[in-house]
């Protein structure tokens, strides 16, 4: 990386000689190290390194972005020729130039743990051996950015990373189920607990079985009349990031996004919506430590914070890149992110969750008296305004007179985005964040995300 800054400061003052009124350098460079298994065979190792530079530039209004894997000085001069042609109309907020230099920690550096992360994977499948089907992927790598401007920002980042998907089947006779499991952290390798995730796989696979075993299956009229739903943290986790998350994306709320990943039920003439019940209070974080969606600044150099997107039921703000924070007269507050140098940073979440709350599990239950407890989901969906959605259950349970009794192999949530938040009740006093792969814009990029929060008690026939 080094050896590219110079670079990368030749292009803001060659940029600015040649009478453009905006300009930003945006330096990356990474390596990594990809393992998999399939059915208890090694499916596909390798190694990559990378490096490329984009800019973004501004004059007289019209923005131009120009990224390349060629870092020169010859190459750079290249991206001033667009002076010429006409480009999209932008403005970006005032914001405060940055000059900041962070590194996340490492224990057990990520480049030096290729070798434990194979051995851990084949220990890993080997535990599975007797499913109907079983694959496991890891990741792990580090990738260094540097971000310049014509304002006075400078700001570096070195962020190591690990990753997996674990892909399991149990079958019987006449059903199966499975699950696909994401793992993701930012760190180093010491980050991964592997005796922690045997034993949730081994939970997990357990639980599926006893659903084969003895679960039932409800008429529709039965689901139909289920008023009183517990909802793990996993379900609360991706209803907060698909109801709630997408839809207050400012590029959605202008309409942007609506030929690639659909629009939202917020517009900007209805900000401040009521969305929920005073219960619910929504976050998105990107500062929480060791968190696959880490990062301390973003890819415009605007220092991150915790955002309240939904304060007391009220949608309260929306993320925001310095784009849209200009057409709405404010600051931005950090949500530019790309997943390659050679993509448009575009507006994208971090950590996004519900606040917890005070009640244990068991008061859940107690208080659900009769309904249903969904544990986990096998998919999802939700419609292009992100006022429907439809969460299948994969692992859940009937609720009788306060107590968890018999498995239920085919019930679904479906309810709209407002009947679901307006229905929380009672928030549980657990809180997990899971990881994922947020996909978005065109090219599609999937970014490094974590969606949670709290158990909670839903009650749609009212209190």
């Amino acid at each position: 990386m080094q050896e590219y800054e110079g670079i990368a400061d030749y292009a803001i003052s060659y940029g600015l000689k040649q009478g453009f009124d905006y300009v930003e350098a945006y330096l990356e460079s990474g390596g990594s190290f990809s393992y998999s298994r399939k059915q208890g065979n090694p499916n596909s190792s390798y190694k990559s390194k990378y490096s490329g530079i984009r800019l973004r530039l501004i004059k007289k209004g019209s923005l131009y972005t120009y990224s390349t894997n060629i870092i020169s000085k010859e190459r750079i001069k290249e991206a001033f020729k667009f002076s010429g042609f006409k480009g999209e109309k932008v403005g970006l907020s005032e914001e405060k130039a940055e000059k900041y230099s962070y590194k996340v920690k490492e224990r057990i550096k990520v480049e030096d743990s290729y070798e434990s992360a194979v051995k851990d994977v084949e220990e890993l499948d080997k535990s599975l051996n007797g499913l109907a089907y079983r694959s496991i992927s890891i990741s792990l790598g580090k990738y260094e950015n540097l971000f310049v401007n014509s304002e006075g920002s400078r700001v570096y980042s070195e962020i190591p990373y690990i990753s997996s998907f674990i892909l399991i089947i149990v079958k019987d006779a006449n059903d199966s189920r499975q699950k696909l499991i994401q793992l993701g952290n930012t760190g180093g390798y010491e980050v991964f607990k592997w005796e922690e995730i045997r034993d949730n796989i081994e939970e997990e696979i357990n639980s599926l079985k006893k659903v084969l075993k003895e679960g039932i299956s409800l008429s529709k009229s039965q689901i139909n009349g289920i008023k009183n739903v517990v909802a793990s943290s996993e379900i609360i986790g991706i209803a907060v990031h698909e109801s709630i998350g997408h839809p207050l994306e400012a590029d959605r709320v202008f309409g942007r996004e609506a030929a690639q990943a659909g629009t939202s039920y917020l517009m900007p003439s209805n900000l401040g919506l009521k969305i929920g019940s005073k219960e619910v209070n929504i976050f998105d974080d990107p500062t929480i430590k060791n968190s696959y969606g880490f990062f301390l600044y973003d890819e415009e150099g605007v220092k991150a914070r915790k955002k309240q997107l939904v304060k007391k039921g009220i949608q309260n703000e929306l993320l925001l890149n310095r784009e849209y924070a200009k057409a709405l007269g404010t600051k931005s507050n950090a949500s530019s992110r790309s997943d390659f140098y050679s993509n448009e940073p575009i507006i994208r979440m971090s950590n996004t969750y519900l606040e917890k709350g005070k009640a244990d599990f068991e008061e859940l239950i107690s208080e659900a008296k009769n309904g249903i407890y969904i544990k986990s989901f096998t998919e999802w969906n939700i419609d292009d305004t992100r006022s429907f959605a439809r969460y299948q259950g994969n692992e859940a349970y009937i609720i009788k007179n306060g107590d968890i009794e018999k498995p239920v192999k085919n019930y679904k949530l479906e309810k709209s985005t407002f009947d679901f938040w307006s229905s929380v009740y009672l928030l549980g006093n657990d809180f997990n964040l899971y990881a994922g792969t947020c996909g978005k814009g065109e090219p599609q990029q999937g970014v490094p995300v974590m969606h949670g929060g709290p158990s909670a008690l839903l009650k749609f026939g009212g209190k």
